[in-house]
């Protein structure tokens, strides 16, 4: 552990340029535009915003529209988007840091950190580890089964932590543990709330401290003040209806966060090193590959992070979706590039971060 966070430091201490390169002109809203525009002209989506970030700066472009109306403005880098499961990344680099720290062990199991008795000694979870629900091998199902609301557009609506806490007590793994990958929305939650008693606070404050107050991330939140509100975009279904936003309450570990594009853009220099920090070396450590997914080959599993790797190189990723939304950051830490793509219509708009990241980037990729 010594050498690794030797190396980690080392990393940190590297000037952005190492990797990256010659820095390359940023993408003009023009190009983005013909990436993008379509799927706003089309109605396909609503509103969204692109983010470009590398060594030569940032660049943030809106289409479509913030409001309803047909003539009201694009939404800008100020606007709020529910970010949906790159909540996860907080989370993983709340774990890297209490790792870094000596407070836990990726390999602690997480009995220790909740309250005594909740993982009893016959509980089938009594050796699933921090490591295992980092990673999504924890063998926990992707929602609990004891969710309260009945509402399909609102799913975890009224959830909390005592009903967590009564779920993990009687919960059997899906799959076996440490072993398969399973998306597990359960697990991020549960890693959430430990984290939080770790450190005796809520996830939301843990995050703001830890990780928002540092990086100056102002609008990166759970909570939206009277200002956020009205900054905040509706959530549209496919078909353009309008949508609730969600309400994630007692997993919010696994997808709460609210953020913009300015400071999702924050968030991607700092952990590519762009952007002096002193998390980095905990931010290079929630990136190590720590799991492989056999189903798809390419793709390895750090602390929440997706981290791919095809044509020699590795990209490190994270995409969100909750009712209304699809939230994407794609980092290309050789290339010393990054892409935020947020939009307040629900779908996957994956293969266009690709090309966005090809823009910024200057080489092609898959």
């Amino acid at each position: 552990m010594r050498i690794l966070l030797a190396a980690l430091l080392l990393l940190a201490c590297l000037p952005a340029s190492a990797a990256a390169g010659r820095p390359k002109a940023l993408p003009s809203a023009r190009a983005t535009a013909q990436v993008v525009g379509k799927l706003t002209a089309s109605g396909r989506i609503h509103g969204l915003v692109v983010g470009f970030v590398s060594p030569e700066g940032r660049a943030v472009y809106g289409f479509g529209h913030f409001g309803e109306g047909k003539n009201d403005p694009p939404p800008d880098g100020r606007t709020l988007f529910e970010l949906g499961s790159i909540t996860k990344t907080f989370t993983g680099q709340m774990l890297a840091q209490a790792i870094m720290e000596g407070r836990v062990r990726a390999t602690d199991p997480m009995r220790l950190y909740l309250p005594q008795g909740v993982i009893a000694k016959d509980s089938p979870l009594f050796w699933v580890s921090l490591l295992d629900l980092a990673t999504h091998t924890s063998g926990l199902p992707e929602a609990p089964s004891n969710l309260p609301s009945t509402d399909p557009r609102n799913p975890l609506a009224g959830y909390s932590t005592a009903l967590l806490l009564d779920y993990l007590r009687t919960a059997k793994p899906i799959a076996p543990v440490g072993q398969d990958f399973y998306y597990s929305n359960t697990a991020a939650g549960a890693l959430g709330l430990m984290l939080a008693r770790l450190w005796d606070t809520d996830y939301e404050t843990l995050v703001k401290t830890r990780l928002c107050a540092p990086l100056f991330l102002r609008d990166t939140t759970i909570s939206l003040s009277p200002d956020q509100a009205a900054r905040m975009t509706r959530a549209h279904a496919a078909d353009g209806g309008l949508l609730p936003n969600w309400d994630v309450t007692g997993l919010e570990g696994a997808g709460a966060f609210r953020s913009t594009a300015e400071d999702m853009l924050t968030y991607a220099a700092a952990n590519l090193g762009i952007q002096p920090s002193p998390l980095l070396p905990a931010m290079k450590l929630a990136q190590l590959p720590r799991k492989h997914v056999s189903s798809i080959p390419t793709l390895y599993i750090g602390l929440f992070w997706n981290i791919m790797n095809f044509g020699g190189k590795e990209y490190v990723l994270h995409a969100g979706r909750s009712g209304g939304y699809f939230a994407l950051v794609l980092l290309s830490p050789e290339d010393g590039a990054g892409v935020v793509f947020l939009s307040d219509t629900e779908g996957d708009f994956s293969d266009e971060g690709w090309k966005l990241l090809e823009l910024v980037s200057g080489k092609r990729q898959p």
